[in-house]
């Protein structure tokens, strides 16, 4: 091992920038440069199954429909004649898998009600669900489940990680999901401003489904930028790549800010306003991080929309047991009334006895006849009412009246103990209801938070903000007209040092890339291809016949789109061999027979793929014709998405 391979990365930099260790230290950290690039994991993208619902209009048949896709690994291709379902097919899967419709045509975007998609990223089932609305997504989902059965049966087993209510949510929401999944980062690129504009998952998804033919870009669908040989880096998982790209993003952004800045100051006026401005710019950075930090979310959003999902089930029991005890208590209550009015009606009946046992009557209170002395005895030697002749209470009944007053008493005190019980278990469940309905809006706010945030990108470029300012303060007195960017030199030394470390590996890996290129090119019908070179930039060297054919731009429409298939491919097949991280193997491509493709030269690049698909492991590719007998005998019935009759739609 060199000495300077023993050496850390900020030791590297601060030896070529001659800046202090501890300077340069703060400047990597302000970066988010990591001390040693850690390999990610291999990367696979699925599909498996695609949904369309909604109701057709137009010439091609009216009313309702529901179409599934089941979508078997390998090569999978929809045929069917023109303007009959087959781009839509991969436009359906774009919209799930990208977030944003890419060619999607809005007649049929206002036919759909729903899209389902399934997928296994990195083996793991992954729905994407989204609600149409005219033309556009009113809602969207993301869910996981346990396996492919319970994402397609939905419920039990299925776990919502992100949800959206507006194509923007939705967007934002497949954008930060799959970055995270894939292991990708943001690709930046400098802006003549001093800005930096990101290049984000949409920009990733043009490697899986390419741009026609005609178009000049290999890998990607933006020439701009130098995206195309940033994919492919990022692809090779090179060491450092991305974090290279990054880095020199933020030193030519840092570059251009100077320029700009040096050119509009030109008196001590300007350079006054220039010193405010960095104040200005320092405090506004401050205190937008004092505020990020307020709102940020402290965990990741999948495992917040876990606990909405704990707490919602949680409140919905509780709210069950609510009900329940709400039921019981009424019940009881009725009960205790219905005891103490009984109670009650005994107690009015001992009174009237009593008061009325209490009389003497000399004559018959109705017509007056004087009461006879004999009744008179009867009733103190037989207890025969004197007046009416009926039997007259005994001290026996007086002992049956106390025992039925005291078994009334016992019956209301037992209804109200249970009465009190039931109140008590009443309120100690709407308490409950009350705290988890809390809890459920704390939850559900702090996933809006964890979604719409996006604290990661915000913070680091608010510190670097900050870092700016207080660099170009410190070194703007008020008799200097040049504002001097205090990372420059150290950023210019980062990016020399990352540009080595990417160089050795590189070569190596671009010569067995071109190699795989070439080979695949010439199983595709380009037959007079006798050697390809690759370089980081995505820029091919075309040679035909053993002479310089030029570059990629340089050749047909039809070998463009050989050539871009034979590149992801060769990826593939080189990450598969050293066990490194790359395209994550699901290839989109609509028409075989499009850009000056002959019926010779499709099938041979149908059977060319095929065998392709059967040597690439996690190798997918979806593609359509209008050549109904094209794949038949090459694909397994399975494998070929045909509609019912050959006129007939898909869908």
């Amino acid at each position: 091992m060199s000495a300077s391979q023993r050496q850390t990365l900020a030791e590297r930099v601060a030896a070529r920038s001659g800046v202090d260790a501890s300077l340069v230290e703060a400047v990597l950290a302000a970066h988010a440069v990591p001390d040693s690039h850690v390999p990610v994991m291999a990367r696979s993208l699925r599909a498996t199954r695609l949904r369309l619902r909604g109701t057709k209009a137009g010439p091609q048949g009216t009313g309702p429909f529901d179409a599934t896709f089941d979508i078997p690994t390998g090569v999978v291709m929809a045929v069917g004649a023109n303007l009959r379902g087959k781009t839509t097919i991969l436009e359906a899967i774009t919209l799930c898998l990208r977030g944003e419709p890419r060619e999607l045509q809005r007649d049929v975007a206002k036919w759909l009600t729903d899209i389902e998609c399934d997928t296994e990223i990195n083996g793991r089932p992954t729905g994407f669900r989204i609600v149409m609305r005219d033309g556009a997504i009113a809602e969207g989902s993301i869910v996981e489940a346990t396996d492919l059965a319970a994402l397609r049966a939905g419920g039990t087993g299925t776990k919502t990680i992100l949800a959206a209510a507006s194509a923007k949510e939705y967007a934002r929401a497949v954008d930060v999901f799959m970055l995270d999944r894939l292991s990708l980062e943001p690709l930046l690129a400098a802006l003549n401003t001093g800005g930096v504009q990101p290049h984000r998952w949409a920009s990733y998804f043009g490697a899986l489904y390419p741009p026609a033919g005609r178009e000049p870009v290999l890998i990607g669908e933006t020439a701009m930028a130098g995206l195309a040989g940033r994919l492919l880096t990022v692809f090779l998982d090179l060491p450092g790549a991305a974090l290279y790209t990054r880095v020199r993003a933020a030193r030519d952004a840092a570059r251009n800010r100077a320029k700009n800045a040096a050119a509009s100051r030109t008196s001590d006026t300007e350079r006054a306003d220039a010193r405010r401005a960095q104040l200005d710019a320092l405090q506004a950075a401050r205190t937008a991080l004092s505020e990020l930090a307020l709102r940020s979310a402290t965990r990741p959003a999948s495992a917040v929309a876990a606990d909405v999902t704990t707490v919602a089930g949680q409140l919905a029991d509780a709210e069950a047991a609510w009900t329940a005890a709400g039921a019981l208590h009424r019940q009881a209550r009725a009960a205790r009334q219905h005891d103490q009015r009984a109670l009650n009606d005994h107690r009015e009946s001992a009174v009237a006895r009593a008061l009325f046992h209490g009389l003497d009557p000399v004559a018959c209170p109705r017509c007056e006849a004087p009461v006879a002395t004999e009744r008179r005895a009867a009733e103190a030697h037989s207890h025969i009412c004197a007046v009416c002749t009926q039997p007259v209470t005994t001290d026996d009944d007086d002992d049956t009246e106390r025992e039925t007053q005291a078994a009334i008493e016992a019956a209301l005190a037992a209804s109200t103990r249970a009465a009190d019980a039931a109140l008590e278990a009443f309120e100690r469940a709407e308490e409950e209801v009350t705290v988890l309905s809390q809890r459920l809006t704390a939850v559900e706010v702090e996933l809006r938070e964890a979604r719409d945030a996006a604290t990661t990108d915000e913070r680091a470029s608010l510190e670097r903000a900050a870092a700016r300012a207080e660099g170009a303060l410190a070194v703007l007195p008020d008799d200097n007209p040049v504002l001097v960017d205090p990372d420059d030199k150290i950023l210019d030394a980062l990016v020399a040092e990352l540009e080595a470390d990417l160089v050795e590996p590189s070569r190596e890996l671009f010569d067995e890339l071109g190699d795989e290129i070439a080979t695949l090119a010439r199983e595709f019908g380009i037959e007079s291809v006798t050697g390809i070179r690759i370089d980081r930039a995505a820029r091919l060297k075309v040679a035909k016949g053993g002479a310089d054919a030029g570059g990629f731009t340089a050749q047909s429409p039809g070998e463009r789109l050989r050539l871009r298939i034979a590149t992801v491919l060769a990826l593939l097949r080189v990450g598969h061999r050293r066990g490194i991280a790359t395209h994550p193997g699901l290839l989109m491509l609509d028409s075989l027979k499009a850009e000056e493709v002959q019926d010779s030269d499709a099938a041979a690049l149908l059977d060319a793929l095929i065998r392709a698909a059967a040597e690439t492991p996690n190798l997918q590719v979806l593609t359509t014709s209008a050549d109904q007998s094209l794949p038949v005998g090459k694909l397994p019935a399975d494998a070929i998405i045909a509609p019912p009759a050959p006129d007939q739609p898909l869908w």
